[in-house]
């Protein structure tokens, strides 16, 4: 009679397929996309800035004539002076808090509010859709500059004015892409699937279609830290920021400094231009690295 032999599924000989550890998945992320790794190191610097920015500075920021007005860069003052003999590099590291919180505030409440309103609308349509874009197309419609003004009487000039302003056009500026992310999503085969095994609409929208169009949002999201950082540089550049004298990136690139710089001070322009720019491009290429990671579609 022939015997049987059996093989045990755990022999060694088999070499079974093992996990590579969270350690060496992190790694291998890390080689595959190492803009995103340029990405995270930058932001997390700035955030470090914001928070310890003020504290690290070798001058007081505010301070006046911490050394002769508009010299170069040097081994006192790496960036040099301005006008009023202020230190540019402890300015900018300053500087970094106000834009931390403008940018922080501005992802966190209203690019996230925002992205959550454009994927309820696209995926339950109806009322909840008309309800949500016909407030974005009000909202539109009203000019953003008169809408700042407005909030300027409410509530005076200052941090908290941008946050509200920036907040309230991000929530309503994100929904419309994602609506018509959301709108191609809801009608996939999976979708149908899902539903044809008994999945409630609600399982169906927090499990299969909001996954899905993450992506999107991660661009969105890292797309409004950067215009609302602008969008700050800006206001401050017009005279319509924050309070003259705050370590600002945008009220050391404002007219006055520009007008000096023609002069041949170019580096009262171009070292808070390059923080600005810096940070920017960080969190583009940030969101385009995790946005590559979630996406299947798009993963090496």
């Amino acid at each position: 009679m022939a015997t049987q032999s059996t093989v045990s599924i755990s022999s060694p000989e088999l070499g079974l397929w093992k996990r590579p550890s969270a350690l060496r998945r992190m790694g291998r992320l890390c080689w595959q996309y190492p803009t995103g790794v340029f990405g995270i190191v930058v932001l997390v610097g700035f955030i470090f800035l914001g928070i310890f920015g003020p504290a690290i500075a070798p001058y007081d920021p505010r301070g006046l004539s911490v050394g002769t007005p508009l010299t170069g860069p040097s081994a006192h003052h790496w960036f040099g002076t301005n006008s009023l003999g202020q230190d540019i590099f402890s300015r900018i590291l300053a500087g970094a808090r106000i834009s931390l919180q403008i940018g922080g505030a501005t992802v966190l409440i209203g690019a996230t509010i925002g992205s959550f309103l454009g994927i309820l609308a696209g995926y339950y349509l109806r009322w909840v859709d008309y309800l949500i874009q016909r407030s974005s197309e009000a909202f539109a419609a009203f000019p953003a500059l008169i809408l700042y003004f407005l909030i300027i009487a409410a509530f005076g000039r200052g941090v908290k004015t941008i946050i509200i302003a920036l907040v309230i056009s991000a929530i309503f500026s994100s929904n419309r892409v994602l609506r018509g992310a959301t709108i191609i999503e809801r009608n996939r085969v999976y979708v149908e699937a899902a539903r044809s095994i008994g999945c409630t609409e609600k399982r169906v929208f927090f499990r299969h279609v909001i996954p899905n169009v993450l992506p999107l949002t991660i661009i969105i999201m890292s797309g409004a830290l950067g215009a609302a950082i602008l969008a700050e540089s800006a206001l401050a550049f017009l005279g319509l920021g924050v309070a003259a004298g705050t370590p600002s990136w945008g009220i050391d690139m404002s007219g006055t400094n520009l007008t000096s710089a023609r002069f041949g001070h170019w580096y009262l322009v171009i070292f808070p231009g390059l923080a600005i720019s810096l940070v920017v491009l960080a969190a583009n290429l940030l969101g385009y690295a995790l946005r590559d990671i979630r996406d299947p579609r798009l993963r090496h």
